[in-house]
């Protein structure tokens, strides 16, 4: 049986937890080398408010954001503070993650990238875009630099989001809620 001072912690981290993914993800956006750290932070409070711990996804979405950071400390200062196209490759992989998300969650993987590369061929195809010189490897580089952080950011944001509806479904069975 679940107390009332638990549910009010739980519920208090499920509100920091969604903070910490709603900055994620506007750092996303804004191309910060810390985006993916930060939405991790927030799955990693979703975890621990969860009754059987997700042992494997937290160790998976940890090493992948791991891996993301380090990669973006070792870009070159120009690549890694350039925000050209990032509201595109962001925003389609945002879109793309929600459109897998509506299948499984291995597809809402596939969504994140697809949607990373649509973004960024949307992004070369505009005035702006052109300098990226589409199909090329200077576009090939800048689109990994750019969509891998905004994938693994809006993955973890879809799967807290797949963890949240399963908290919420077990409180609403909770007999403390309903009784």
């Amino acid at each position: 049986m679940i107390t009332t001072a638990v549910i009010t912690i739980i519920f208090a981290v499920l509100a920091i937890s969604l903070l910490l993914l709603a900055a994620g993800m506007i750092l996303t956006f804004l191309s910060n080398r810390y985006a993916v750290a930060v939405s991790y932070a927030g799955l990693f409070g979703i975890g621990m408010s969860i009754h059987e711990l997700p042992c494997n996804s937290l160790i998976f979405w940890g090493v992948a954001a791991g891996i993301v950071i380090v990669i973006q400390c070792l870009l070159p200062k120009n690549i890694a503070k350039s925000t050209r196209g990032v509201g595109y490759i962001a925003g389609a992989t945002l879109a793309g993650t929600f459109v897998g998300l509506a299948i499984s969650h291995e597809w809402m993987i596939v969504g994140a990238v697809a949607g990373a590369i649509l973004g960024g061929i949307a992004y070369s195809r505009t005035p702006a875009g052109s300098v990226m010189e589409f199909p090329s490897s200077k576009f090939l580089n800048y689109l990994c630099a750019k969509g891998l952080p905004a994938v693994i950011s809006s993955c973890i944001v879809g799967t807290a989001i797949l963890w949240l509806t399963a908290i919420l479904s077990e409180m609403s069975a909770s007999p403390l809620i309903n009784p």
